[in-house]
């Protein structure tokens, strides 16, 4: 499977369809979370699909707005953007252009981390896989939203697929990871939130995306 193939399945299941296991793996927050509530925050969900990032956009400004915050989707005001493209100069300028020029001074960014296929075999008592974050380390990659915006693990994923003999099990894992950060620190102190949550075999739970979205706002409530 395809990389745009994954980050396909991967939204379709968040927003159009009952059987899915939903979990945070990890969450972090800084104690100056609550700064966020003066900030414009622009809202990026990095999908190739322009329609999919449409709805993944506004699941979570949505969230963040009912939580008091000035939230917008990318979307709607910078249309022709492609989040989801390989880093070049020219799209450095472009990121850093609609933040500086709109005043922008938060982001939440939204990124498929991972695709992995399981298998195991029936009748085994325990199977384990690692799961991989595209070489980004936290928190030192993390600290600035410009080094972390130009990770190649934030913009491209690598399929995994794991094979044993005989009759198996397979289950889908998809790693989906979100962080928030203040433009108004400085460089290597922005970081403000991050959620990393794994959604194994998406079925049609249209309440997942609403879940994982809740997950991210939690703590950003209005005083």
């Amino acid at each position: 499977m395809k990389k745009n193939s994954a980050l396909i399945l991967l939204f379709l299941s968040l927003f159009f369809t009952s059987c899915s296991s939903f979990k945070i793996i990890n969450s972090w927050k800084a104690e100056t979370a609550n700064k966020m509530n003066d900030k414009k925050i622009l809202v990026v969900g990095r999908s190739a699909d322009k329609d999919l990032r449409i709805a993944f956009e506004n699941a979570i400004t949505k969230k963040f707005v009912d939580a008091g915050l000035n939230a917008i989707s990318s979307h709607t005001q910078f249309p022709d953007f492609k989040p989801a493209a390989k880093i070049t100069e020219q799209q450095k300028k472009q990121i850093r252009s609609i933040l500086e020029q709109n005043s922008y001074n938060g982001v939440v960014l939204t990124v498929l981390k991972d695709y992995q296929e399981r298998s195991r075999e029936v009748g085994a008592e325990k199977y384990e896989t690692t799961v991989y974050y595209g070489g980004a380390t936290y928190p030192d990659a993390y600290g600035g939203f410009y080094n972390y915006f130009y990770l190649p693990g934030t913009y491209s994923s690598d399929q995994v697929s794991l094979k044993t003999e005989g009759t198996t099990i397979t289950s889908k894992l998809y790693i989906l990871e979100t962080v928030v950060y203040d433009l108004t620190q400085e460089e290597g102190k922005q970081l403000v939130a991050w959620t990393t949550a794994s959604i194994e075999n998406p079925d049609v739970s249209p309440s997942i995306a609403s879940s994982y979205a809740n997950a991210v706002a939690k703590g950003f409530k209005s005083k």
